[in-house]
């Protein structure tokens, strides 16, 4: 059987062959393959993450190396395409300090956030069809808002939920937790089509609906995918920003585009 061409506009098909819904994931894969260049950005986001860590390694700041942890398994997800590093810094480590050492410490994390929004923002632009909305300075800046925001609010309730909650709680509040992942999923790719952040929120919740299911899946396999090449000795953190921040990002293009008001509506 042929395979039908995939019509990527709003309102296209996102069937191959008769009858044959493709999944999200299989024309990510296919776009990948045809256009190996959308691994570039998160390349390159990768080995500025891997310099980060060895900067936090050295720098007299306080870090969390990433194996001080209880869980045997991690989903590591946080809203949008990234990888998972090496170290990473406790907002905490920030309190009481000196200005030139408080500077210093939120200028690391600022670049952090800016890297893997740039990433996001060409990754997805190119991985979307049709042309996205705004200048790119201006759906770059957005998506360092998305990315803030969702990473400040993503600390905030690990801590409160390792601090004030015990194992049953917390398992309990992984259920909306997750829930709000799925519904958030192709938020960053509303951001790039030049939506601002609380309409691209909205735009994403329609578009996610009915496929609750399947976007958990792409949640869950996405979070075990970049724990578990973040444990790679010495290449973790540019594996899993490579390879799943990449795949990640042009999936959330992917579900974007084959959204549909009848489709998201279901």
């Amino acid at each position: 059987m042929t395979e039908e061409p995939f019509d990527p506009t709003p309102g296209g098909s996102d069937r191959a062959g008769v009858g044959h819904p493709v999944s999200p994931f299989s024309l990510t894969l296919d776009r990948l393959r045809r256009d190996p260049v959308l691994f570039v950005p998160f390349v390159v986001a990768g080995v500025c993450l891997w310099l980060l860590d060895w900067i936090r390694r050295h720098d007299p700041l306080p870090t969390i190396p990433a194996e001080q942890t209880d869980a045997t398994v991690t989903v590591a997800y946080t809203g949008y395409p990234t990888g998972v590093t090496e170290t990473a810094r406790a907002l905490s480590s920030l309190i009481d300090l000196k200005l030139p050492y408080l500077v210093w410490g939120i200028t690391l994390e600022v670049v952090a956030v800016f890297v893997i929004a740039a990433a996001g923002t060409v990754t997805i632009a190119r991985g979307l069809s049709a042309d996205s909305g705004g200048t790119p300075l201006r759906r770059l800046l957005a998506y360092v808002g998305l990315v803030a925001s969702f990473d400040v609010a993503f600390r905030i309730l690990t801590a409160l939920v390792g601090d004030a909650v015990g194992l049953i709680a917390g398992l309990i509040l992984l259920v909306p937790l997750f829930a709000v992942f799925v519904r958030v999923f192709a938020a960053p790719a509303f951001i790039v089509s030049g939506s601002g952040p609380v309409t691209a929120l909205q735009q994403s919740g329609r578009a996610t609906r009915g496929r609750g299911w399947s976007i958990l899946a792409l949640v869950v396999a996405f979070g075990l995918a970049a724990w578990l090449l973040g444990l790679v000795p010495w290449v973790g953190t540019i594996l899993s920003t490579a390879l799943v921040g990449s795949v990640h990002a042009v999936t959330v293009a992917v579900v974007r585009e084959t959204a549909t008001d009848g489709h998201g509506g279901r």
